[in-house]
C-alpha cells in the first residue's frame, strides 16, 4: 500500500524566482505544466494504491482531479513540510504503510525512475532521489510513512540522512537524472531548455512561450 504526495503551489506563489525573465501568466501556466507532467509519471508508475495532491489552488485541485488523486487541503501556515505532512496523513489513514513524495516541479521526471527509487527503498527507512546541486531532495519514499519527519528546502538530503541516522534507519540516496532538476530559478530553466527529453506538458508550455522549437523531432533551445 504504497500512496504518492505532491505538494502544490501553482497561484501568484509560483516560481517567483523565475519573475526575471518569465511573465507571472507563463510562471503559473509551467507550474501547471510541470504538475501535470509529475502526476502523469506517478500515474504512469502504476504502483501506487493512490496519489494525494495537497493544495489551496483551484488549477491544482483541477489537475489532480483529472488524474483521480486524493484533493487534501493545505494548511493555512503554507509551509511545505506542513502541507507534505498532512498529506502523508492522509495517505495513512487510507491505509497507507509507505508513501512517495514528489516535488511538484520535475518536468523530466519519469515513470522508470519513480519505480526505481520504490526499489531501492529499505523495509524500514527512506530513499531520496538527489537534486541537481547534490543538496536536496526532489523525491522521497518513506517506509513506513511516519518513521521520518521531512525537512525539505535548502540542505535538505543532509537532514534527512541525519533524522534518518538518529533513529537508527536505513537511508539511500539515488542520482536519478529525471528527478534531479527541480525549477526554481533562471539558471534551472536554461538547463531545462537545453535537455534532451522533456515531459510533453512542460514541452508543449515551452514551445508556446517560445522557449524551444522543434528542429527534426527534437526539441531544440
Amino acid at each position: 500500500m504504497i500512496w504518492a504526495v505532491v505538494p502544490a503551489k501553482l497561484g501568484n506563489e509560483a516560481k517567483v524566482r523565475l519573475g526575471t525573465i518569465l511573465p507571472a501568466s507563463d510562471r503559473t501556466r509551467l507550474a501547471q505544466a510541470m504538475l501535470t507532467d509529475v502526476l502523469r509519471a506517478l500515474v504512469e508508475t502504476d504502483r501506487f494504491a493512490g496519489i494525494a495532491v495537497v493544495t489551496r489552488d483551484d488549477a491544482a485541485r483541477r489537475l489532480a482531479a483529472e488524474q483521480g488523486a486524493l484533493l487534501v487541503d493545505e494548511p493555512q501556515a503554507g509551509d511545505l513540510n506542513a502541507a507534505v505532512a498532512a498529506g502523508i496523513e492522509a495517505c495513512v489513514t487510507r491505509g497507507a504503510t509507505a508513501v512517495l513524495v514528489a516535488m511538484a516541479d520535475l518536468p523530466l521526471l519519469a515513470a522508470p525512475e519513480v519505480a526505481r527509487l520504490l526499489d531501492h527503498l529499505p523495509a524500514d527507512g527512506a530513499a531520496a532521489a538527489i537534486s541537481f546541486d547534490g543538496t536536496g531532495t526532489n523525491l522521497l519514499a518513506i517506509r513506513p510513512p511516519r518513521a521520518l519527519p521531512t525537512s525539505f528546502g535548502p540542505d535538505s538530503l543532509e537532514r534527512h540522512r541525519e533524522a534518518a541516522a538518529q533513529r537508527g534507519l536505513a537511508f539511500r540516496a539515488i542520482p536519478l537524472p529525471g528527478a534531479a532538476l527541480d525549477i526554481d530559478t533562471p539558471r534551472d530553466l536554461e538547463r531545462l531548455v537545453a535537455a534532451d527529453r522533456i515531459a510533453p506538458a512542460s514541452l508543449a508550455m515551452l514551445r508556446e512561450a517560445g522557449l524551444v522549437r522543434v528542429r527534426d523531432g527534437a526539441a531544440s533551445p
